[in-house]
């Protein structure tokens, strides 16, 4: 990829980030909201571009890329992922917005394999879902992926969960 193509990678997901600032708090997981980027032909996260807390670039290691590099395998077009809190309300919330959402629970899966590879290989099989809810998850303990073509569609996606919370 070029660098004005990585350029692109990186201005979409900065306004998408940008976009986020207005999502309700409640959502938002200890470590902000995490968001990635995947090239076209990305296959590691060397080509993944992330945004946390502000910063952006790639190559960086956060469960977000190997999520995205995951779900990539199964469905090239979905090159976007965002991570938001796991909570009853929030899970029933993103249920209802988006239908298409699956979960896995960390703990159940046999130790010594990445649960979240295997979890997201797992449920990918027919298909990327919009929503993956991942609970007892190591990095984040439990989250949810939002999953979309672009940055933009799933900073559209959090935004619509977030307003639809009432609390």
């Amino acid at each position: 990829m070029t660098a004005k193509q990585q350029s692109e990678v990186l201005r979409s997901i900065q306004k998408a980030s940008g976009k986020l600032e207005a999502a309700n708090r409640y959502i938002i997981p200890k470590g902000g909201i995490t968001l990635a980027y995947a090239q076209e032909d990305a296959l590691d996260q060397k080509k993944v571009a992330v945004s946390r807390e502000g910063s952006v670039g790639f190559g960086i290691d956060e469960p977000v890329v190997r999520v995205i590099i995951t779900a990539r395998r199964f469905n090239p077009d979905i090159r976007a992922v965002g991570c938001i809190r796991l909570n009853e309300d929030i899970e029933e919330t993103v249920r209802e917005v988006l239908l298409d959402v699956e979960e896995y629970d960390a703990e159940k899966f046999p130790k010594g394999i990445s649960t979240m590879e295997w979890g997201v290989a797992f449920l990918c099989k027919e298909g990327v879902p919009a929503a993956i809810c991942a609970e007892n998850e190591p990095t984040y303990g439990g989250c949810i992926y939002i999953f979309g073509e672009t940055p933009d569609d799933v900073a559209n996606r959090i935004l619509i969960i977030s307003e639809r919370l009432t609390l």
